[in-house]
């Protein structure tokens, strides 16, 4: 995994010049997703060539920064469509309402953060039924 540091519009100019390429999209971290959208909810953060900050590390896990799974697609659908290279991140949270023992979850981990249950949610809907 690439630090979050290191990610930046300087070191992206830098790797794009390297590669001969325009544009470039990088997975830095995450979760693949659960076909269950009840199970989950996954937070996405971008830091794009249009980032007013100057690396990913004050861009990803911020709650400033923090992207639903639909706006994530929308955002970035618009910079590949516009050739604007971009990292990105996500982070999968359990779900209140599931099937999940949160007390055990709590014990294991006290500062977990939970995800509200599906139906409270009130994030738009993509097309495979995630928040």
């Amino acid at each position: 995994m690439i630090p979050s540091k290191l990610i930046t519009k300087e070191n992206a100019k830098k790797r794009l010049d390297q590669r001969g390429k325009e544009f470039m999209v990088i997975f830095v971290s995450g979760s693949n997703i659960n076909p269950n959208p009840k199970l989950y909810k996954y937070y996405w953060w971008i830091y794009s060539m249009e980032s007013d900050e100057n690396s990913a590390a004050e861009v990803f896990y911020t709650k400033a920064h923090r992207l639903s799974t639909k706006k994530f697609e929308e955002e970035s659908i618009r910079l590949q469509d516009n050739k604007i290279s971009f990292a990105y991140v996500n982070s999968r949270y359990y779900r209140l309402g599931s099937i999940f023992n949160y007390e055990k979850l709590l014990k294991e981990n006290p500062n977990i953060e939970f995800a509200p249950a599906y139906k409270d949610d009130s994030d738009e809907i993509n097309d495979e039924g995630h928040r």
